[in-house]
């Protein structure tokens, strides 16, 4: 039995023990579960009758369910994040069998109260695409007069938008007494998002029966390059290569997360690198189902279920070699325990489709992380569309330049 991922496992599932930082988080979410049923319970009494001014104020995140989770659950994080930081109950919008796959410390579905809500006002801080309001999360106070005449803030977004807010001065003092190493996503995550225990069980198993004492986890996605780019198989195995080095006498184990056809060419990429290294007993491993969709989630449950097993499998992983663009492996990097450690994901890069290109030694191939935070998308947008003051305020966040490389430019 691997002794040492079982212990993860169980602290994951664990609502008390978690990583030193996040000890006042953890207190801070007991009382937001117990604050969250009183007054739910109340609101929700046969006989209860509220005018819109007595309602409490709420964040609502509308999730896009035909998205994968890459992109799903940063969304559900920012929202309860801000929900946190304004004193408002947290609801999400649109996951109605959220309890098939979390464990649900309080009631959250914002249609069981959405009709005492159907006269409210109502406000947008993220509209997927349309509208993210950076200079409001930056450096504007979420509970100001303007925002507090809205009884309805919703957020809507594919990126892990909530991130500037990690630089906003109304809140620094906040996030340093109850976040204080900036692992904004693995604290909420670990709470909120906790796998319902069959399909944790499930983790488990697979875990004690393939897992070793070192693991490196591969998400390879080859649809998330860019146009007349590619991205040579190759380059992950030489990212393994070079993790291996110094790496002596020890079980490996290579978790490996493809498409079937992409997976058959890694393996063997893999295998030609470990002929080379006679020091470990290496193996790969894998799921038996295929990631062959473009998208991994639908509305059928097993393929959202093993969805969620493959990520957390990559984030028990002792070091991640993910895909450029894949928010599938940066939100599992920091989907668990494993996100303490202080180095982030390995990003494999594509180039372009040509012999020169492979063999040019002045090309980013491949750039390691600085953190396990999800990568938000959105951060050079943000630095090159905002005003000034947004973008100074933002630039003090220790982890700007980890959101403003993590999805640069490939060309």
């Amino acid at each position: 039995m691997n002794h040492t991922f079982v212990k993860n496992l169980i602290i994951e599932k664990d609502t008390v023990k978690t990583n030193v930082n996040h000890l006042e988080f953890d207190l801070v979410y007991k009382e937001y579960v117990k604050k969250h049923n009183r007054i739910v319970s109340k609101l929700l009494r046969p006989s209860a009758k509220h005018t819109l001014s007595e309602l409490p104020k709420v964040v609502v995140v509308r999730l896009d369910m035909n998205t994968g989770h890459g992109n799903r659950l940063p969304g559900i994080v920012c929202g309860f994040l801000y929900s946190l930081i304004t004193d408002r109950l947290f609801f999400i919008d649109g996951y109605d069998n959220f309890e098939s796959y979390y464990e649900k410390d309080f009631e959250h579905d914002w249609k069981i109260v959405t009709n005492l809500y159907k006269n409210s006002t109502s406000r947008y801080i993220h509209a997927l695409n349309s509208y993210n309001d950076f200079s409001l999360v930056a450096r504007g106070n979420l509970s100001n007069d303007e925002l507090i005449s809205y009884d309805v803030l919703y957020v809507r977004t594919w990126d892990y938008a909530c991130a500037p807010i990690t630089s906003n001065p109304y809140y620094k003092n906040w996030f340093n007494k109850v976040i204080p190493d900036y692992r904004v996503f693995t604290a909420i995550s670990l709470k909120l998002l906790r796998l319902h225990l069959n399909i944790s069980k499930q983790v488990e198993t697979f875990v004690d029966n393939n897992f070793n004492d070192y693991n490196i986890g591969i998400h390879l996605r080859q649809k998330e390059s860019p146009d007349d780019m590619i991205i040579p198989i190759e380059h992950y195995s030489q990212v393994v290569k070079m993790l291996m080095l110094g790496i002596k006498n020890m079980n490996i184990s290579i978790f490996v997360v493809a498409d079937n056809d992409s997976r058959k060419k890694l393996v063997k990429s893999l295998r030609e690198v470990f002929n080379s290294n006679n020091n470990n007993s290496i193996k790969i491993v894998y799921t038996e189902q295929d990631m062959d969709s473009p998208n991994p989630v639908s509305w059928n449950a097993s393929p959202e279920v093993h969805a969620l097993i493959v990520m957390k499998l990559l984030s028990l992983c002792d070091d991640l070699v993910i895909t450029y663009g894949s928010s599938f492996g940066f939100t599992a990097a920091g989907w668990s325990q494993k996100a303490f450690r202080q180095r982030g994901p390995f990003v494999i890069m594509p180039i372009k489709n040509s012999n020169e290109e492979l063999w040019a030694i002045d090309k980013v191939l491949v750039w390691g992380a600085i953190s396990s935070e999800p990568c938000m998308y959105l951060s050079k947008l943000l630095i090159d569309k905002e005003d000034e003051e947004t973008i100074k305020v933002f630039k003090t966040n220790p982890l700007w330049m980890h959101h403003s490389q993590c999805h640069g430019s490939a060309k």
